[in-house]
């Protein structure tokens, strides 16, 4: 089973009704302000932290977040919010932008080897962004995948663990981001 951490982002609930819908595989939401209650047999194989409002500093309720990624050893997958919570929660640090950005951006992908990025034929792809914030100093245990002109750490990957964070939303930006997002379940062993 999939489990989805919602914070208040409009993209979940439209890869919820246009890809998540259509699958074979079970998946369960739960808002960011809601304690996470599972049936002691369910098997979580994988996690998505969606994007949201604010930061992980401001006083948004994102204590399920923090939860499911200190209880649960599956692959992680954070979106914008949940790339941010991801960072901060292993002791990096984010920073304001000096502008919102609303767009698609080409993304630079640095490491192509990363299983994440498997069947991509091409080391640029364009996805939608839509953030104030972004990781300005990598956790240690993180490596950056991919850069942009507004991100040094577009895409980040724990170094051992399958734990990604996605600065923006592949989940909604066609083509190229599904091929990873499912690339992800791939690893979640879902897909």
């Amino acid at each position: 089973m999939l489990l989805i951490i919602d914070n208040q982002s409009a993209f979940i609930k439209k890869f919820k009704r246009q890809f998540l819908s259509e699958q074979d595989f079970d998946y369960v939401f739960f808002d960011h302000n809601q304690p996470i209650t599972l049936s002691a047999k369910t098997q979580i194989k994988g996690i998505i932290l969606s994007g949201g409002k604010g930061n992980p500093y401001e006083p948004l309720n994102l204590t399920s977040n923090f939860v499911a990624l200190m209880n649960f050893d599956v692959p992680v997958l954070g979106f914008c919010l949940g790339h941010e919570i991801i960072a901060v929660s292993y002791r990096g640090r984010i920073k304001k932008l000096p502008e919102y950005h609303s767009k698609k951006e080409i993304i630079t992908i640095t490491n192509q080897e990363d299983p994440i990025f498997e069947g991509l034929k091409k080391s640029e792809v364009s996805l939608v962004k839509r953030h104030s914030f972004h990781v300005s100093e990598l956790p240690s245990s993180f490596d950056s995948l991919a850069i942009s002109d507004t991100c040094s750490n577009e895409i980040i990957r724990h170094k051992s663990k399958p734990i990604y964070g996605f600065q923006s939303h592949p989940e909604v930006s066609g083509e190229d981001g599904m091929v990873m997002v499912k690339n992800f379940l791939k690893i979640c062993n879902i897909l």
